[in-house]
């Protein structure tokens, strides 16, 4: 009987002494700032340079676990083709000039067309085109300014930057750059 009262004795203290009315501490310090970014978005480009050949079914790959990138489905890719370069800019390097993919070219009674297509994995880039008949080109015939030593600028927006960004002309390569707070220096070289 002594055990039992000792027992009730315990179990009425510990219901007694938890109570609700606990006084709130003051608080804690600021935590640090978080990393700065465009909206908290973060773009990715990468230059692709290379020949379009029989040896790689004239199609230029990009695999993005080869650089460490991680892609979701939901991101978009873009593809940009170098076509030349315009004036020299204030440090005397010359401005590279992109347009966006797909291009079409017409020479002779050919269509020449670069494309592209993409998963969250990997982008290939890749040569189309016809003949005035309508027959599949030759693309090892084509001139070798179609087929080598073309550079490509891939970049992939985050689907959320580009929910968000509506009016961008998603065409004008420096622009979707500029707003993603992508500098030349940044950009990953293939």
């Amino acid at each position: 009987m002594k055990k039992l009262s000792t027992l009730i004795i315990c179990a009425l203290f510990a219901l007694t002494s938890c109570t609700s009315d606990s006084v709130q501490g003051p608080p804690g310090p600021q935590g640090p700032e978080g990393p700065t970014g465009v909206g908290g978005f973060i773009g990715t480009a990468i230059d692709v340079t290379g020949d379009f050949t029989a040896d790689n079914s004239y199609t230029l790959s990009l695999f993005f676990d080869d650089i460490n990138l991680e892609v979701f489905e939901s991101d978009a890719v873009l593809v940009y083709v170098k076509v030349g370069d315009g004036q020299d800019d204030a440090d005397g390097n010359p401005i590279e000039i992109f347009r966006a993919l797909p291009q079409t070219y017409f020479q002779g009674d050919k269509t020449i067309q670069y494309n592209f297509d993409f998963t969250y994995e990997d982008v290939f880039i890749f040569l189309d085109g016809v003949n005035s008949n309508g027959t599949l080109l030759d693309f090892a015939a084509l001139d070798s300014e179609f087929r080598l030593n073309q550079k490509f600028r891939v970049i992939v927006l985050p689907a959320a930057f580009a929910e968000n960004r509506k009016q961008l002309d998603l065409t004008n390569m420096n622009a979707v750059m500029k707003e993603l707070n992508i500098r030349q220096a940044d950009v990953i070289k293939q």
